[in-house]
């Protein structure tokens, strides 16, 4: 069974994965990428700490096939 890896960008800062996760295809490992993406991008933006977060999936120590992206955008209207 293949063994991805998530490596997390939060705007500059970088969080490598060192442990990797056990997933049957890279369609297991694409859901479970958007589902961290997402939980951390939450908590990232509601706290300020970012406003880009980007998962990039690795199978082992092989570039990376997959990447998630995700932005907040927040734009004050005067009215």
């Amino acid at each position: 069974m293949p063994r991805f890896h998530f490596d997390i960008h939060e705007d500059s800062r970088l969080i490598t994965d060192e442990d990797g996760q056990n997933f049957a295809d890279v369609e297991g490992a694409r859901k479970e990428a958007m589902l961290t993406g997402a939980s951390i991008a939450r908590e990232a933006f509601v706290a300020g700490s970012a406003g880009h977060v980007v998962v990039d999936v690795r199978e082992d120590e092989h570039a990376p096939c997959l990447k998630i992206s995700i932005r907040l955008e927040v734009e004050k209207i005067s009215g």
